[in-house]
């Protein structure tokens, strides 16, 4: 799903313009079983988020987890930052 500014109501990412597409430098998933499956990520998940991380688009999940989840997500996974706790918090790691 994405959504715009010009159009706050979510349409599926099928039927985005390709200029959009284009544009894109931001997504946001939750986690559980988005994108993992029984509680595992599954490898083709992961290289998903590696070719995000790749093309220069950054992947925040948000997950109701707790801190200790973020933190391991965040320093394992190829994602910008993680919101935690039902937005109670947020993990980025400072990889410069």
């Amino acid at each position: 799903m994405y959504m715009t500014q010009d159009s706050p109501r979510p349409r599926p990412l099928a039927t985005a313009p390709v200029p959009q597409l284009a544009a894109l430098r931001w997504v946001l998933t939750d986690i559980d079983d988005t994108l993992t499956l029984d509680g595992r990520l599954p490898a083709a998940a992961y290289a998903a988020l590696e070719a995000l991380h790749e093309a220069g688009i950054a992947v925040v999940p948000v997950t109701g987890r707790p801190a200790g989840w973020c933190d391991a997500i965040a320093r394992h996974w190829p994602v910008a930052a993680v919101v935690g706790e039902n937005g109670a918090l947020w993990y980025a790691l400072d990889h410069g």
